[in-house]
């Protein structure tokens, strides 16, 4: 391990922390490499998974741009918080890929009557109609896979016709960090330096421009898809009277 923590060792949840936390591994002379591409020395794999928030995602998408910072991002399809078949979210997908970002399947085998028990091959499957459903509404071919909550089962586990981001070449000899529920606020994810090569995992619905826990974080997107749903509903049906009382939208409607 090499570096230092000192530019950053308040952590808080904002898109300013995460700005010098992206400055802090270009300070190590860290090169951002894609899920397809060779792991070696110096090999940093940034992946977010969008469980919640496109927009968000867009936001982080957009500063690591601006430091040239390349991630790959994993959009769930059968989410109950967004439709990537939408054009928001669509408009979403495309402009991270502008940025010049990679677009990958987040899947949930939760959704689905499988275990330990299932073949791979019926996992498969099912994770390749989602990822044509994807690659349809991202306007490229999909061949990348982060597992949402994955069960022990499917860890380090190999496919043929896609790559996992839990495949054990991503976690034997390369090192993990993950901002799941906050914990960075618990342990530093770089408190005794920054590893090399290494595995970055965010969740860009924990992220603000001022810091919040992340049960706020949640509350906030719960509202923000209660007033789209509100704000359609308005313009769908004249009968339509908001019982929420939290105000419109812009003239662009909700990113999703």
């Amino acid at each position: 391990m090499t570096g230092t923590t000192d530019p950053i060792d308040d952590v808080s949840f904002t898109f300013e922390w995460y700005e010098s936390l992206l400055k802090l591994l270009q300070s190590e002379d860290r090169k951002f490499r894609t899920f397809e591409d060779d792991v070696d020395g110096g090999t940093v794999l940034y992946r977010h998974d969008v469980d919640w928030s496109p927009r968000k995602a867009v936001e982080l998408g957009r500063i690591e741009a601006e430091h040239d910072v390349t991630a790959t991002y994993f959009f769930l399809v059968t989410s109950p918080f967004y439709n990537p078949q939408t054009e928001a979210v669509r408009s979403a997908i495309e402009k991270l890929a502008d940025l010049g970002h990679e677009i990958g399947l987040h899947f949930s085998t939760h959704q689905y009557d499988v275990d330990e028990s299932t073949p791979l091959e019926k996992v498969a499957e099912r994770v390749d109609r989602e990822g044509r459903i994807l690659g349809e509404a991202a306007g490229t071919s999909v061949d990348v896979v982060s597992f949402h909550n994955p069960p022990d089962w499917i860890l380090r586990e190999t496919f043929e016709d896609f790559v996992s981001t839990y495949e054990p070449r991503f976690f034997e000899t390369v090192e993990y960090r993950a901002d799941s529920n906050q914990r960075w606020r618990e342990t530093h994810p770089f408190a005794d330096g920054v590893p090399d090569p290494l595995q970055v995992l965010t969740h860009p619905v924990l992220w603000g421009e001022r810091d919040a826990w992340a049960v706020d974080r949640l509350r906030e997107e719960r509202d923000y898809h209660a007033v789209g749903i509100d704000e359609h509903l308005a313009r769908t049906d004249r009968t339509w009277e908001s019982p929420l009382g939290i105000g419109r939208l812009d003239d662009d409607g909700p990113l999703y």
